[in-house]
């Protein structure tokens, strides 16, 4: 898409990077180049210094005026394809797109036979879109990445991207936007209804995913998760494969387990792949998830078990960061949904868990995480990291439980980690907090980094 010499508004800068590299981007293409964001000057002062002087900015509010003068609006992620911002937009008849849907517009322009595997899913999407990558030696890694941000990869040239996309980014396509060749759903629970409102429009945005696949795509679905029978009834026009960790049925094609063996079924034709017994339980479907999408690009089966042993969990996902006489700590940082922190426990529950949760409130129902904090939790091992999250998980934590009086919050991640440096000696100590990171950090990453920080001055 030509944009030299357009007269470009950015709608959001942002501190987290993405729309710095977007920013970056749009002037190397000869954009001409207006940012507006609702953040002062003092606040954006560190990304801005990133960028050359021959930017106009607007800052601490929005302008309809700078609207209508802008040849194309590019949104920061971060921007809601239901804001009133929006809205004025569209009512304007504006050319606009989020990060994605440019993506998909100079991809058709510079590269259209690059075929895309992309993954979303509420849970897993970025350790199955990273073991993808591990399959798929050719391929280039990026989305909802920050290291990877679409804008970074955009004119690199390769035969395959795998994309890893959150819900903010599939919510602005259109009928015309592409789909993945091979689109992976590794699941759909609540999420995200600080921004949404309700589960079901959440769900939309994620099913875009396969919205405009045709009979010559992939879809792949976990045959275990009870949405899969919803988008069943959608109809999609791809093919569609499954996983699953028991036996599929007849008429269905995919990877299963049993026990720790792997079994690829098609057309009713079932052999055995391989062993999977170095996985827990949800390591073994997202395994399933990426070797089934690197198979259809056209892996071998060979070729994929070769690589499992050097599969590593992605940054800040149930990541180990220190393994020494007999304790080890784990950051689960980016495990940012309650479901995130009980998988979390479910793994570690055996090995004298303790657990370090708690965060920003994203709207979401806490009392599952609180029912298996009771009962998989010491309350001598329980740690508070506070927030608004953290009030809504100990308002249903049972009061039996709290009347213990062992439970203890704490107003800082520091805090935290130097109480546990001098009280743990063994065990495994699990950071994985089950919310938003917005009160006490930039985004989860920074919170990931912080915790490496004082898990590194308090233990090593």
């Amino acid at each position: 898409m030509e944009i030299k010499n357009k007269k470009v508004l950015l709608v959001g800068l942002g501190i987290l990077g993405g729309g710095l590299s977007m920013a970056k981007y749009l002037l190397k293409e000869g954009a001409k180049l207006t940012i507006t964001d609702l953040r002062t000057e003092e606040q954006l002062k560190k990304v801005m210094k990133k960028l050359p002087k021959n930017i106009n900015y607007v800052l601490g509010k929005n302008r309809i005026s700078d609207i209508k003068k802008a040849d194309i609006i590019i949104l920061n992620p971060a921007v809601s394809n239901f804001s009133p911002l929006v809205k004025k937009i569209k009512e304007l008849k504006k050319e606009y797109y989020n990060d994605y849907a440019f993506f998909l517009k100079n991809l058709e322009k510079n590269n259209p036979k690059a075929r895309i595997i992309g993954i979303t899913g509420t849970r897993g999407k970025t350790t199955v879109s990273t073991w993808t990558k591990a399959f798929i030696d050719n391929a280039i890694l990026g989305g909802n990445i920050p290291e990877a941000a679409l804008f970074k990869i955009q004119n690199k040239k390769t035969d395959v991207f795998i994309l890893e996309l959150s819900s903010f980014q599939l919510e602005h396509l259109s009928q015309k936007d592409r789909s993945p060749n091979i689109a992976i759903l590794t699941n759909i629970y609540i999420d995200h209804l600080n921004r949404y409102k309700t589960y079901d429009r959440y769900s939309r945005m994620k099913k875009l995913i396969y919205a405009n696949q045709t009979k010559n795509d992939y879809l792949i679905l976990n045959n275990d998760e009870k949405t899969t029978k919803e988008i069943e009834k959608d109809k999609p026009k791809s093919q569609i494969y499954y996983i699953s960790q028991k036996k599929l049925p007849k008429n269905k094609s995919g990877i299963y387990t049993i026990d720790n063996d792997a079994y690829f079924k098609i057309d009713g034709l079932i052999k055995r792949i391989g062993s999977i017994s170095s996985f827990a339980p949800h390591e073994k479907t997202n395994f399933m998830f990426a070797a089934l999408g690197a198979h259809l690009y056209g892996i071998s089966w060979g070729e994929i078990f070769k690589k499992v042993k050097g599969l590593e969990n992605p940054l800040f996902r149930q990541q180990i960061i220190f393994n020494n006489k007999g304790l080890k700590i784990i950051n689960d940082s980016a495990g940012t949904n309650p479901d995130a922190t009980i998988a979390a426990i479910e793994k570690y529950k055996n090995e004298n868990l303790y657990l370090i949760t708690g965060g920003t409130d994203k709207e979401l129902d806490s009392k599952e995480l609180a029912k298996k904090i009771a009962k998989e939790i010491n309350p001598k091992k329980l740690f508070l990291l506070s927030g608004s999250a953290t009030n809504n998980l100990v308002n249903n934590l049972p009061a039996n439980y709290l009347k213990t009086g062992d439970v203890r919050g704490f107003g800082s991640l520091e805090e935290i980690i130097k109480t546990v440096s001098k009280e743990i000696k063994n065990g495994v100590i699990v950071f994985s907090p089950g919310a938003a990171s917005f009160e006490k950090f930039k985004n989860e990453f920074d919170r990931g980094n912080q915790f490496n920080k004082f898990i590194k001055k308090y233990f090593e």
